[in-house]
C-alpha cells in the first residue's frame, strides 16, 4: 500500500514539469582552456547559435535543463551592437529565451540594443542577470538614482503573496517560516581554476522598483545593507517601460512578450585568476533552488501562467488517484 501511494505522489509531483520545451540559452561563455581568459572563437564565435563541446562555466544550467527533458541551444550574441533581424527571427522560433549570467552588459546599453530584446523578441524571456535588467540596460526596473548590485552567496527567499497560485507553484514543496524559505536557494562553490572559494555569489539589485504592471514575486534580504532585492519578478507582454535614472536607454519601449527575472549564476571573482567571464555563471543553486528554477522555466514558457498538465499525464494521474481511493475503500 505504501509503495503504491509513493508512486501516485511521485507521478502527481512530476506533472508540473513534464512538458519539454525548446530553449535558447544566451551566453558569452567560451571554452575553458586554461588559467587565462582566452576566447576560443573557433568553437564559440559571436553571433552564432550552437557552440563547441566546452567545458563551459554555465554548463551546469544546460545539464539541469536537458536532464529535465528540455532541448537547449546556446546562442552567443554579437558584442556591443544590436541583434540582427536574422538573429531576432531565430530567437522567436524558441519556446523560451534564457539570458544567462555570463553576458557582458555592454551589449545591452544602447536604445537599439535594448529594443531588440525588449520589443522585437516576442517569445518569453527569462533573465538571470540583474546587471542586464536594471534601469540602465533592459530597464525592467526603474530607479531615481544609481542602482546597487550587492553580491550574496546564500539567498533564502521571501515571497510576497504565498496564497497566489503562481507563487504557490514556484514554492512547490519548499519549507517556509511565514513566507520565507527555511533554506537558501543558492549556495557556495569553489572555482575549478584554483579551488578558491566563491565569496561573491549572486548579484542582487537594491534601490530600484519594478516598472508599473510588473510583479515582485520573491525578494532576498541583503545582510550587508539591510535592504531587500527583487529576486524573482515578472512583467507581462505589452508593459511600457517607464524607466528613469541615469542612462535609462529603454524608456518608452514596449515589451513584446512575457518577461521574468530569476537570479541565478555566480558573479566572477574580483581578482585574478577567476575574474573573467568564463568564471561567471556557474550553477550554484541548491537542490531546492534547482527545482524552483525548473518551475520558473515552465512558468515563463507558459507566459506567466501556471502550466496545465498534459492530458495524457493528467489522465494517468487521475486513474492512479482513483485506484488509490478505491483501495482505501
Amino acid at each position: 500500500m505504501y509503495a503504491f501511494k509513493k508512486v501516485v505522489v511521485s507521478l502527481v509531483a512530476s506533472i508540473a514539469t513534464s512538458s519539454a520545451i525548446n530553449i535558447a540559452w544566451v551566453s558569452d561563455q567560451f571554452v575553458r582552456t586554461g588559467a587565462a581568459d582566452t576566447s576560443d572563437t573557433t568553437s564559440t564565435p559571436n553571433g552564432v547559435f550552437g557552440g563547441g563541446t566546452g567545458p563551459y562555466a554555465d554548463q551546469g544550467f544546460i545539464s539541469l535543463l536537458t536532464t529535465a527533458g528540455h532541448t537547449v541551444t546556446r546562442y552567443n550574441p554579437p558584442d556591443n551592437i544590436a541583434l540582427s533581424s536574422t538573429d531576432v527571427a531565430q530567437l522567436n522560433t524558441y519556446d523560451l529565451v534564457i539570458i544567462g549570467r555570463s553576458l557582458g552588459s555592454g551589449s545591452f546599453d544602447s536604445a537599439a540594443e535594448a529594443l531588440a530584446w525588449n520589443t522585437q523578441v516576442t517569445r518569453p524571456i527569462l533573465a538571470t542577470n540583474t546587471y542586464l535588467t536594471r534601469s540602465s540596460r533592459l530597464g525592467w526596473f526603474s530607479t531615481a538614482g544609481a542602482p546597487v548590485q550587492p553580491d550574496q552567496v546564500t539567498n533564502p527567499l521571501t515571497f510576497t503573496n504565498i496564497s497566489d497560485p503562481v507563487q504557490s507553484y514556484l514554492i512547490g514543496s519548499a519549507s517556509l517560516v511565514g513566507s520565507t524559505t527555511v533554506d537558501s536557494i543558492t549556495g557556495s562553490f569553489n572555482f575549478p581554476n584554483d579551488g578558491a572559494a566563491d565569496v561573491r555569489g549572486i548579484s542582487n539589485l537594491t534601490g530600484s522598483t519594478i516598472n508599473p504592471g510588473g510583479t515582485i514575486i520573491a525578494t532576498s534580504f541583503i545582510t550587508a545593507t539591510s535592504l531587500t532585492s527583487p529576486f524573482i519578478a515578472t512583467l507581462p507582454a505589452g508593459t511600457v517601460l517607464s524607466t528613469t535614472g541615469t542612462g535609462a536607454v529603454a524608456a518608452g519601449q514596449t515589451l513584446g512578450g512575457f518577461r521574468m527575472q530569476f537570479l541565478a549564476g555566480n558573479r566572477e571573482a574580483a581578482a585574478a585568476p577567476n575574474n573573467g567571464v568564463r568564471n561567471a555563471g556557474f550553477e550554484t543553486l541548491t537542490a531546492e533552488g534547482e527545482q524552483m528554477f525548473l518551475r520558473a522555466v515552465a512558468l515563463a514558457a507558459n507566459n506567466g501562467l501556471v502550466p496545465i498538465p498534459e492530458p495524457a499525464i493528467a489522465a494517468l494521474a487521475g486513474l492512479a488517484g482513483l485506484a488509490l481511493l478505491r483501495r482505501r475503500r
